[in-house]
């Protein structure tokens, strides 16, 4: 069954659904599903707020599943998840430990907004054992920004965009998040 269809035929539980498997298995991907679900609102009788909603608490259910896995199996099943062998593991584990160590939350909290980062946080924050909570606002609230975006966009721009300027608009989105937080980071560091 098609993405298309499982929206059509189950609105807003399709959307929680595979926004939960996303944020699990990173399967379907969220770019494409909220592009088309974007397009589908402009379309049909779903509505942007419930759809969004709908996509940020899946996606959020889905990687609190993914961390408190990996908080509670640590390296043995995030080493599965990501197909590596030890020294590859160990090599990357250490670099983003040091990342962390300098650059702390706020790092999780950005990398979580950029294509191909965001599928590693919810096994970056379970290796570093973050408290739930602080997880748990993070994923829902970058969530809400990401599902955002794309919605605004597949409504903008039709179901094509989806698969023609895919690559397109994943890099634009990250450029222009990285820019805006790097624009506030300045600020801060300025006063």
């Amino acid at each position: 069954m098609e993405l298309e269809t499982i929206l059509i035929n189950f609105s807003y539980i399709g959307i929680f659904v595979l926004m939960t498997l996303n944020g699990v298995v990173n399967f379907p991907s969220s770019q494409i599903l909220y592009l088309l679900v974007g397009f589908l609102i402009a379309t049909s009788p779903l509505l942007f707020v419930p759809s969004l909603i709908a996509g940020a608490l899946g996606n959020t259910l889905g990687n609190m599943i993914s961390f408190l896995l990996i908080k509670k199996y640590d390296k043995p099943l995030a080493q599965k998840l990501l197909l590596m062998d030890d020294a590859t593991f160990e090599k990357g584990h250490s670099i983003i430990k040091k990342l962390f160590d300098q650059k702390g939350i706020w790092w999780l909290f950005i990398a979580k907004l950029i294509p191909s980062l965001k599928v590693f946080v919810p096994i970056i924050a379970g290796l570093s054992k973050i408290r739930n909570l602080i997880m748990f606002f993070i994923f829902l609230f970058t969530s809400f920004i990401w599902g955002g975006l794309l919605i605004s966009i597949g409504y903008f721009f039709g179901k094509n965009v989806s698969l023609t300027y895919l690559p397109i608009v994943s890099l634009s989105i990250a450029t222009l998040i990285i820019f805006i937080l790097y624009k506030k980071y300045q600020k801060l560091e300025n006063k």
